[in-house]
């Protein structure tokens, strides 16, 4: 899967966080783990530094970060 060539999803404060997502997805995906672990790897890595936010809302943050760098956008052709 190629990533997009988007910026990621969040400020640009988010930029450390949302690299760390990321790397911490292509890790799992790359040892063969189950989607399922791919996300929830990435999600932990937003976890541990927004402990403030609620774990619905980080694990919605993490999963749209991930889904906007991996997703290709369809649009009108």
């Amino acid at each position: 899967m190629k990533p997009n060539t988007a910026p990621a999803y969040g400020s640009a404060g988010a930029d450390d966080v949302s690299a760390e997502v990321l790397a911490a997805f292509e890790r799992a995906r790359s040892a063969g783990q189950p989607a399922v672990d791919c996300y929830r790897a990435g999600v932990q890595v937003w976890r541990s530094r927004h402990p403030e936010q609620a774990p619905e809302y980080a694990a919605k943050r993490a999963v749209a970060l991930i889904l906007a760098h991996y997703v290709p956008l369809k649009g009108k052709e």
